[in-house]
């Protein structure tokens, strides 16, 4: 497995992984439609951010298998600027076999390298494979958002 920078030809291989991101969120008071366009747009935007840093994990023969994007962030306790993973995925096909901690473990170097003392994400409360995932990485909950549908 290589990792390396992702460029605009693989933008598309990016965009593509929104239904397995979009795939993990089980909330009953959302539809189908709703979550897929959050995704979309979270993606869209994500993508878009100054200093950001999108990274692509590929088989030797060149098989896009999973990627991960980090970027800047300010950290709401300490004001600092902080690194920030806003989208991280894998196909099936590679799932299991150890790509989403190589990927994390680059993202925590991009981080490191540009002096930032924290690495943060946020994951779907009810993605309890990405939460245990995530726990086994080091991470750990610093604030919970609670939802209360009202209709």
């Amino acid at each position: 497995m290589l990792i390396r920078h992702a460029d605009a030809a693989d933008l598309p291989f990016i965009l593509s992984m929104a239904p397995r991101l979009a795939g993990v969120a089980q909330l009953p008071w959302r539809n189908d439609a709703e979550i897929m366009r959050f995704q979309r747009d979270f993606m869209t935007f994500c993508l878009s951010v100054p200093g950001s840093q999108s990274l692509l994990a590929c088989a030797a023969d060149g098989t896009r298998l999973g990627f991960i994007h980090v970027e800047p962030a300010v950290d709401s306790m300490s004001s600092e600027t902080c690194g920030y993973v806003s989208l991280l995925a894998v196909t099936e096909d590679a799932e299991g076999k150890g790509l989403a901690s190589a990927l994390m473990a680059a993202a925590e170097d991009w981080a490191k390298a540009q002096g930032y003392g924290l690495l943060c994400l946020d994951v779907f409360a009810s993605n309890e494979r990405g939460r245990a995932f995530y726990a086994r990485q080091g991470y750990a909950a610093e604030t919970l958002r609670l939802v209360k549908p009202l209709s």
